[in-house]
């Protein structure tokens, strides 16, 4: 699907396509001039050329067949003869009766349905059925969409919201393969909690790469964060943010979720927001992420959640268990 020509030319932009799922998903912010939520986003087409994107609330009822007219009807008059719908949800699946809807009162052929969820997307068209698998929105697909849709002139603040995104999103080291049976620099629970409290603070982020995969490792990091001196949460920082770089897609909840609580205790609050988003841009559902999400949208100082941590009990820790609102689950983020 080659785009329609942008405001401002670049070298690269008359090769673009978007031909598979997760460079639509990718290419959506900058479509949208936003990151969509609860949305129905259709990009229609003529001969394979994107027109126009359109964008609607995702509707909180179920008169799907109302909703699909008022959602059509401003495109009529447009010359198009083909139309992609994607859903932008928070929700595991889309309805059904909404998707039928719309392939049924749209007023060219649907070409496809897609249902995307954090940085995950797949083919929701009638008839694909649920098994069909989810794609990631890898950082290729972003990097290339921004670079083919980005003004060439635009300045680049140096320490903006996005270099810090930049900073926290997945960069692979040269020849690196990550591989779980040659995780060499995984170290038993036991061996890292002593080495997180010995100052000053000489944990790798190697070793916080390998380790901060489970719920338990991420919380005895958190637990111990709270009783550093602030050079040392400064160091730990640190390391989690070049380990959260090195973390791919799928992978990243636990280390983003810690990254998002240790910087926000060191007065971080760009850095912490960016985290979050990585974090539940991945699991949506990561609890660990929603409550860090809370504290920072509610301004919790960090010196109140230091002495909430520090208030904590070690034996609470119990290997990954711990009480969120008076419920002890098994885990944080069911996924």
């Amino acid at each position: 699907m080659p785009t329609s020509p942008a405001p401002y030319p670049s070298p690269d932009r008359s090769d673009l396509t978007l031909t598979t799922a997760a460079q639509i998903g990718a290419a959506l912010p900058h479509l949208l001039g936003f990151h969509p939520e609860q949305s129905i986003i259709c990009l229609w087409l003529k001969h394979r050329q994107l027109v126009v994107t359109q964008r609607a609330d995702a509707p909180d009822d179920e008169q799907f067949t109302d909703y699909a007219g008022a959602l059509f009807a401003p495109v009529h008059a447009l010359d198009v003869d083909e139309v992609i719908v994607v859903y932008v949800t928070q929700e595991p699946a889309v309805s059904d009766e909404l998707v039928r809807a719309l392939a049924t009162d749209c007023p060219v052929p649907v070409r496809v349905h897609l249902h995307m969820r954090g940085a995950r997307i797949r083919d929701c068209t009638p008839g694909s059925g649920d098994c069909a698998s989810w794609r990631w929105i890898g950082t290729y697909d972003r990097q290339q969409a921004a670079a083919c849709f980005a003004a060439p002139h635009t300045p680049e603040p140096v320490r903006a919201r996005q270099a810090v995104a930049d900073e926290l999103s997945y960069r692979p080291r040269d020849g690196e393969v990550e591989t779980d049976g040659l995780l060499r620099h995984r170290i038993p629970l036991d061996d890292l909690a002593t080495a997180l409290t010995t100052s000053p603070f000489r944990v790798s982020a190697d070793v916080l790469w390998a380790s901060v995969r489970s719920v338990a490792a991420r919380d005895r990091v958190l637990w111990c964060s709270a009783r550093m001196t602030m050079n040392d949460r400064r160091a730990l920082l640190g390391s989690l943010v070049d380990a959260l770089a090195r973390t791919p897609p799928s992978r990243a909840a636990p280390i983003a979720s810690a990254t998002a609580v240790v910087a926000w205790l060191c007065g971080g609050g760009v850095r912490a927001n960016a985290a979050i988003d990585r974090c539940l841009t991945e699991d949506p559902d990561n609890r660990m992420g929603t409550l860090i999400a809370g504290i920072v949208r509610h301004g919790v100082p960090p010196s109140e959640l230091e002495s909430l941590l520090c208030e904590m009990p070690e034996a609470t820790l119990n290997s990954g268990e711990c009480r969120v609102d008076e419920v002890r689950p098994s885990r944080y983020s069911p996924t």
